[in-house]
């Protein structure tokens, strides 16, 4: 078994309490999936930074705008063919609907995430978004009726053939741990294993990179020319706060993710061919 401090410092929904419960809660009505992202789990750690960075980042993400800009991220034109596989004979219906389920939630909130992602990075970086003050609309808050919670397979406490494909995954991605999206696929290892052993042979690949830089890029420039509110959140308020070692900390989560992010949109998007309806 792994060590228990393997992966990266994180505050699970069940263990947030107080307002950083009700910021969980407020994020999950936004961003309208039954999950609290790796992102906002890491950043938990800073609790003034996320709460802060969380209200201004909000009101953008209920309207129309932003909504369709997570969509022209979404489903990107991956250079990789999925494997034909009967799924109905390892599976039932059930099951599949739920696997497919899962893969909704990720690939509708990613997007989302990586505009939230580059908006921060942006203001940090002393680029603030300064908002276009016009929108069309707002969307409905609330979870997707009929998403179930995400449970997220511990890998230290996987079994030894789920752990042993989470690690793969991890350093296949030279990450610190695997993302939400893989550990919420764990739960179902033939499907996760059998996706993976067709996707790792792309991921890193010319393409792969490529299209990856692509998105990030598109992501930055979506923030900047169609977020109508303002994201001004900064070093220097900052500083105010924390001490250097946790601005670097903070600051390297939210590079760390930007870049992320890309990715896993784009194997998202090859998750959801392999079980589309054929």
């Amino acid at each position: 078994m792994l060590k228990m401090d393997y992966g990266v410092p994180e505050i699970y929904k069940q263990e947030a309490y107080g307002d950083l419960a009700n910021i969980y809660e407020d994020i999950q009505t936004v961003l309208k999936v039954p999950v609290v992202n790796f992102m906002f789990r890491t950043l938990a750690l800073y609790d003034t930074f996320l709460g802060t960075a969380w209200t201004q980042v909000r009101a953008n993400m209920l309207t129309v705008e932003m909504e369709k800009a997570a969509d022209k991220l979404r489903y990107p034109d991956i250079d990789v063919k999925a494997p034909e596989i009967n799924w109905e004979t390892i599976y039932n219906l059930s099951t599949i609907e739920q696997i497919k389920r899962i893969i909704f939630t990720f690939n509708y909130v990613n997007p989302k995430l990586l505009l939230i992602a580059s908006a921060w990075a942006e203001s940090l970086g002393n680029r603030s978004i300064q908002g276009t003050q016009s929108y069309d609309g707002d969307i409905a808050p609330g979870v997707f009726h009929g998403l179930e919670d995400v449970h997220l397979v511990d890998i230290c406490h996987a079994t030894p053939d789920v752990q042993s494909l989470l690690v793969d995954i991890v350093k296949k991605h030279r990450a610190f741990d695997a993302a939400s999206d893989y550990r919420a696929l764990a739960n179902y290892p033939v499907f996760l294993g059998k996706s993976w052993e067709s996707l790792k042979p792309y991921v890193g690949s010319d393409d792969y990179h490529l299209l990856g830089a692509d998105l990030k890029q598109q992501s930055i420039e979506l923030v900047h020319d169609r977020m109508p509110f303002p994201v001004t959140i900064n070093t220097d308020y900052l500083y105010q706060i924390y001490s250097p070692r946790e601005m670097a900390g903070m600051m390297g989560i939210v590079a760390m993710f930007q870049n992320l992010l890309p990715d896993l949109i784009i194997e998202g998007e090859f998750f959801r061919r392999m079980i589309a309806e054929r």
